[in-house]
């Protein structure tokens, strides 16, 4: 999530590098960034438009660090 915001915060930036130009950057209809997984965007309200997937760290061997992502069921 870090990485996601600190590329829209970028991308907000150039845009307008002030206080109220990156609100104004984020909030526009047609903003947009990539992220990690994917575009970033945002709704009118100020939250992100996309869905999230939580997870959980488990004992594994798909990362070859002993540790696994898996998603928690909805």
């Amino acid at each position: 999530m870090f990485y996601n915001a600190a590329q829209a915060l970028t991308a907000a930036l150039k845009r307008n590098p002030t206080r109220a130009g990156v609100q104004q950057a984020l909030s526009a209809s047609d903003f947009s960034a990539t992220g990690a997984a994917g575009p970033i965007q945002f709704l009118s309200s100020g939250d992100r438009n996309g869905s999230i997937q939580l997870v959980e760290i488990r004992p594994g061997n798909r990362s070859g660090t002993g540790y696994d992502f898996v998603p928690v069921p909805r």
